[in-house]
C-alpha cells in the first residue's frame, strides 16, 4: 500500500494514505479506559493504561445514520469524514523505505486487531456495525461499505504514552467552532443552495437577525457580534431559544412546513416577537436596559429573562390558539395586525404596569437587583422563571408544563 512519509525521527514515523474499509477492519482494535485502582495495583504492573474512552452507543447510531444518508442512500453533498481516522502500527521502521517520500507499507506484515485507534473509534464503529447490518441482510450495498476509503495519519511505534499526548492534544487542546458562527453560516445559505433540513434554522436566523438589528425591534443591538463586546446574549442563544419554538412538535412547527413549501406565514413571526417585547418594555421601563453596554445589562436582557420570556410567548400562542387562555378568546397570533398584536400584550402584561403599586411590586420581585433571577444565567432558573411569570400572567399551573 502507497503511503506518503510527514516525519520521521529516529524511532517513529508518520504516514498519510488511504485505506480501504475492507482492509481496515481487520486491522484496528477498539479500547478503552477502565477505572483505575490504586489500590489493587500490583507491583511491575503496566503503569498506562488505555486513553480512549468507551464508545457512546447513541453517537454511534448517529454517525450510522449520517453514514447512510451520505454514502448508502445518498441525499448529501459533503464528504463523509473529510478528517482522518488516526492509528498505530508496530512494524519495523529499517523496512520502511522512502521513496521521493513515498513508502510502500506491506498490509500483510501488520498483525490483525494490532491497530490501536488514537482518533475515530466512533467513526470505525459506527461503519463496522452498518456493514455487519447489511451483512445480515445481504443488501447489494455492501460493496460501498467496504470499498469506502477512510483518510488515514499512521502513527509506526508511538507506545501507549505517546498516542494517548496525541489523543489529547486532538480532542483537548483544539478549540470548538463558536456555535453562533455554525448558525451565522447555515442560517445564511443561498436560497437556491438551500438544504430544506435548515428550514427551522433558516427561520430562526432570520427572525434573530431582524430582532438585532431593525429599529423596530426593542431588541436592537442585544446579540453579541464576533467583533463587538457590545450586547447581552450570543447569537446562539438567541437562536436556540427560537429554535425550541420552531421544533416539529411545537405549536410553531407549521410555519418551517410552510417555509419549506415556499409560504410567507414566517413572515409575521417578527411582528409577533416585536409586538410581544415593545409590551414589556412600555409595561416595565425601568427594568429595561438604558443602552447595550454591559453596565446597563438588566435580568430582561440576560439569558434569563429572554430565555423565560421566549419560551412564555410559544406558551401564551399555544393557549390562545386553542381557547385555554382564561378570559381571552381563541386567538391565532398569526392573524394579528400589529395593532392587535400590541393592544393583546398590554393586556396581558398589564399586570406589570409601573404605574400601578401591584406592578412595581411584581417588576421589583422579578426584573429587580434583589431578584433571585439577577445573576448568572442556566436553563433551571428560566425555566423557573417561565414558569413563574406564566402563573402572573393568568395561564393555570396544570397547563405551564404541558
Amino acid at each position: 500500500m502507497k503511503t506518503i512519509e510527514l516525519h520521521r525521527t529516529e524511532n517513529h514515523v508518520i504516514l498519510v494514505t488511504a485505506i480501504k474499509f475492507f482492509d481496515l477492519k481487520e486491522l484496528v482494535r477498539f479500547s478503552s479506559r477502565e477505572n483505575s485502582n490504586w489500590s489493587e495495583k500490583q507491583e511491575g504492573q503496566e503503569s498506562s493504561s488505555f486513553y480512549q474512552r468507551a464508545t457512546n452507543d447513541l453517537r454511534v447510531k448517529k454517525i450510522k445514520r449520517y453514514i447512510e444518508e451520505t454514502l448508502i442512500y445518498p441525499n448529501k453533498s459533503e464528504i463523509l469524514f473529510p478528517s482522518s481516522l488516526i492509528i498505530n502500527v508496530n512494524i519495523d521502521t529499517d523496512d520502511l523505505i522512502s521513496s521521493d517520500g513515498i513508502i510502500d507499507l506491506p498490509l500483510t506484515e501488520i498483525e490483525k486487531n494490532s491497530c490501536l485507534i488514537v482518533d475515530g473509534q466512533h467513526r470505525m464503529k459506527a461503519m463496522l456495525e452498518l456493514y455487519n447490518d447489511l451483512q445480515k441482510k445481504h443488501s447489494n450495498e455492501l460493496n460501498k461499505i467496504e470499498s469506502y476509503k477512510f483518510n488515514c495519519t499512521i502513527l509506526v511505534n508511538y507506545d501507549l504514552w505517546e498516542q494517548a499526548k496525541i489523543f489529547a492534544s486532538v480532542n483537548f487542546n483544539q478549540k470548538p467552532v463558536d456555535r453562533s458562527l455554525y448558525y451565522d453560516i447555515f442560517g445564511e445559505m443561498p436560497e437556491n443552495q438551500r438544504d430544506k433540513s435548515f428550514s427551522n434554522l433558516y427561520v430562526a436566523h432570520e427572525l434573530g437577525k431582524y430582532l438585532n438589528s431593525s429599529n423596530k425591534s426593542p431588541l436592537k443591538g442585544f446579540v453579541k457580534n464576533f467583533n463587538s463586546k457590545n450586547g447581552f446574549i450570543s447569537q446562539a442563544f438567541l437562536t436556540q431559544s427560537i429554535l425550541m419554538l420552531l421544533g416539529p412538535r411545537s405549536n410553531w412547527g407549521n410555519i418551517v412546513e410552510d417555509y419549506k413549501n415556499g409560504g410567507v406565514l414566517f413572515k409575521q413571526l417578527p411582528v409577533i416577537f416585536a409586538e410581544y417585547f415593545s409590551a414589556l418594555k412600555k409595561q416595565m421601563p425601568n427594568y429595561w436596559p438604558k443602552s447595550i453596554s454591559k453596565e446597563d445589562a438588566q435580568i430582561l436582557s440576560k439569558t434569563n429573562g429572554l430565555g423565560a420570556l421566549i419560551k412564555l410567548l410559544g406558551k401564551i400562542d399555544a393557549m390562545l390558539k386553542i381557547g385555554l387562555y382564561p378570559n381571552y378568546k381563541t386567538t391565532n397570533l398569526l392573524d394579528l395586525s400589529s395593532e392587535e398584536l400590541e393592544k393583546l400584550f398590554m393586556s396581558i402584561f398589564e399586570i406589570f404596569n409601573e404605574n400601578t403599586p401591584k406592578g412595581i411590586a411584581l417588576a421589583k420581585k422579578y426584573f429587580g437587583e434583589e431578584s433571585r433571577y439577577f445573576g448568572g444565567g442556566s436553563a433551571g432558573l428560566q425555566n423557573q422563571l417561565f414558569r413563574e411569570l406564566a402563573n402572573e400572567i393568568g395561564i393555570p399551573a396544570s397547563d405551564v408544563n404541558r
